[in-house]
């Protein structure tokens, strides 16, 4: 009962907040999970105050529930509970929808960043450039998230990213490790390179930015020196 009466606000909820310009549901929904890690990891103090909103607004009408159907109001018992489960999950989403559009401040970004396909295979190993495992080919909308992500760091006003494939890993000698938390890995599978040279990552920047990665699932290669075993965790 709770599942037929509630869906239609979850359906309404979830694709009043979907982006349309994004390849899939996988793409969209790597996108938000992103943009919310990263806004946590910023510490953004609101972040914190909404989910102790929410959680204090379920324990209340959890109550509220409770003492209706002590009193034997059933039908009103019966609503409470219904809005004990929906209101959070719409509160929840409009949170989110708030902060993704607080977050994506340059509208359109993805005319500011060149996604190159066309390099030298040995740059991946010789600089220093963190590797995004990716879902599907980037989207206009995972470029404006990309693009809003790193422009707390960028030095310009542009972005360049590198667009390469697990096969081009192992062209240079990297042998990427599942850990078995994906369907395997397929060797045309995406992933996009981050060029550090254009990112100011001097001083507290390298550590938050280092984090953020970390956070997204970005690895970095090993020299020709080290190992070149690279296990992959938790891929969208």
């Amino acid at each position: 009962m709770f599942a037929i009466i509630g869906s239609p606000f979850f359906i309404y909820f979830s694709r009043r907040t979907k982006d349309s310009r994004t390849r899939s549901s996988a793409e969209e929904r790597v996108i938000r999970n992103d943009i919310t890690s990263i806004v946590m990891l910023r510490r953004k103090p609101l972040a914190t105050l909404v989910c102790m909103a929410a959680i204090a607004l379920v324990i209340g009408l959890a109550y509220v529930t409770y003492v209706l159907g002590e009193y034997g109001h059933i039908l009103l018992g019966f609503v409470s509970m219904v809005f004990m489960i929906v209101i959070p999950f719409v509160v929840g989403e409009q949170y989110l929808a708030f902060i993704r559009k607080r977050f994506i401040v340059v509208k359109n970004a993805a005319l500011y960043v060149d996604v190159n396909d066309v390099y030298y295979p040995s740059d991946l190993r010789s600089k220093r450039m963190p590797i995004l495992p990716l879902p599907t080919e980037p989207s206009d909308a995972m470029l404006d998230f990309l693009y809003n992500w790193l422009r707390r760091y960028l030095t310009g006003d542009r972005l360049t990213l590198i667009s390469c494939t697990y096969a081009d890993l192992y062209g240079v000698g990297i042998v990427i490790v599942d850990d078995g938390t994906a369907d395997g890995l397929e060797l045309n599978g995406p992933l996009i390179a981050i060029p550090e040279y254009q990112l100011d990552l001097s001083g507290a920047n390298r550590a938050q930015f280092d984090k953020e990665c970390k956070a997204l699932g970005a690895f970095g290669l090993p020299a020709q020196s080290q190992t070149a075993g690279i296990c992959i965790e938790g891929l969208a």
